[in-house]
């Protein structure tokens, strides 16, 4: 089982990867659902991490997921340099006004991908689409092998029964990879059900910070902030490992979000 930690800063990446993460996925503002994160975190990311593969997401702004000429060229250029700075993959996607896959605008972005030898993932985009058979489908067309998913719903949990669906009509041709919500207590449970060869969580807590002085009246918000828990992240590791007989939870990127 390989396993994806959503992280948006050095620390957490780091942490990810001393707990054995195969793979995280770097964004920035996670409360907003995520997006591109600065050219400088990317490439301050790539450089920390040495046995964790990276994947970035283009995300241009918060809301849906239909993009202008502009924004798809900047996602263009996100690309260009997620792939200069060393990442393995990206995450993205986007949709046509009547919740299906936009082809017209994916393809340009696979073929990018495979000319600089980078993975790319369809993101929980897919989650809103109208008819998640023929999406998939349409994925598979434009030479997408990974989509992240909660199965429709706000939760892995609630859409179980949706993503055991997918992962079987997806077999060997494209990895649908559980997301959202995914904790220690649940991946075993998501495994198993669900059949699929990949997770993918935050596992993170909250931080609180470390300001001494604040200015209530200016005050945004309490500063805190969440990070990755790397005792979480070993809980789930160790779950699925319990879950699948004791055997270790298989390290490395296989050939196959939370956003």
């Amino acid at each position: 089982m390989l396993l994806e930690v959503c992280v948006d800063c050095v620390p957490a990446a780091v942490s990810a990867q001393s707990t054995g993460a195969d793979r995280v996925e770097l964004c920035s503002c996670v409360n907003d659902g995520g997006i591109t994160p600065s050219h400088g975190l990317i490439a301050a990311v790539c450089r920390a991490l040495s046995a964790t593969k990276v994947h970035v997401l283009i995300r241009p702004r918060p809301g849906d997921f239909l993009y202008s000429p502009d924004e798809l060229q900047i996602m263009k250029h996100d690309v260009l340099h997620a792939a200069s700075c060393g990442a393995h993959g990206v995450v993205l996607g986007m949709l046509t006004a009547d919740g299906s896959i936009d082809t017209a605008q994916l393809l340009p972005f696979t073929e990018l991908c495979a000319a600089l030898g980078i993975e790319l993932t369809f993101h929980r985009a897919f989650d809103v689409v109208k008819d998640p058979v023929k999406a998939l489908d349409a994925l598979l067309a434009c030479g997408v092998r990974r989509v992240l998913s909660s199965g429709g719903q706000r939760s892995v949990m609630e859409g179980l029964e949706q993503l055991a669906r997918l992962v079987a009509e997806g077999g060997s041709r494209i990895s649908v990879m559980p997301g959202g919500g995914v904790t220690a207590e649940n991946a075993a449970t998501v495994a198993r059900v669900t059949g699929c060869t990949e997770l993918h969580g935050s596992f993170s807590s909250p931080v609180p910070s470390r300001m001494a002085y604040c200015h209530v009246p200016m005050l945004f918000d309490d500063g805190s902030r969440t990070m990755v828990d790397a005792a979480a992240v070993q809980r789930v590791r160790q779950a699925l490992a319990a879950a699948d007989g004791g055997m270790e939870v298989q390290g490395g990127l296989t050939a196959a979000s939370d956003m």
